[in-house]
């Protein structure tokens, strides 16, 4: 039946296929009727939130206004160029001139190789890294898990 609706390949389109048998109309009330519907959905977003919270790429709402924002922005300016995302989200805040300066005056006073690897490259990596969110995107749930 879903091949008749459709002239994409849907083994392209779904991963998996679960039913969820509900009871049938009339027999309770539409609370209990779709409990069982309304468990399973929220099972399946907590775990999406949490495989994407132990990743790090769980985004808040802030996030995505800012998104829609620069999106926005951008589209009504031209439909020519393709949205950039990474270029969107540095237009508040974008990357120093001197970023050269001041990486190379914090790696002088790193000693040993060890350091550098141990905790240079962190501190600089997590410092882009924050520094590249929307305005007061910060939160538990922005901030990746270590």
């Amino acid at each position: 039946m879903l091949e008749e609706e459709t002239t994409k390949d849907l083994s392209k389109l779904i991963l998996a296929i679960n039913i969820v048998a509900i009871f049938p109309n009339g027999i309770m009330s539409i609370n209990t009727r779709y409990r069982r519907l309304k468990e399973y959905l929220m099972d399946s977003l907590d775990l999406v939130q949490k495989s994407r919270e132990d990743v790090g790429t769980l985004f808040s709402t802030t996030h995505f206004a800012a998104f829609l924002k620069y999106t926005c922005k951008h589209f009504s300016e031209t439909v020519k160029r393709p949205f950039d995302f990474i270029r969107a989200l540095r237009s508040y805040s974008p990357v120093p001139l001197n970023l050269d300066k001041y990486l190379l005056n914090f790696l002088k006073y790193i000693k040993s190789p060890n350091k550098l690897i141990e905790f240079a490259v962190l501190i600089i990596a997590s410092n882009i890294f924050l520094d590249s969110y929307p305005p007061k995107a910060y939160n538990k749930y922005s901030l990746p898990q270590t």
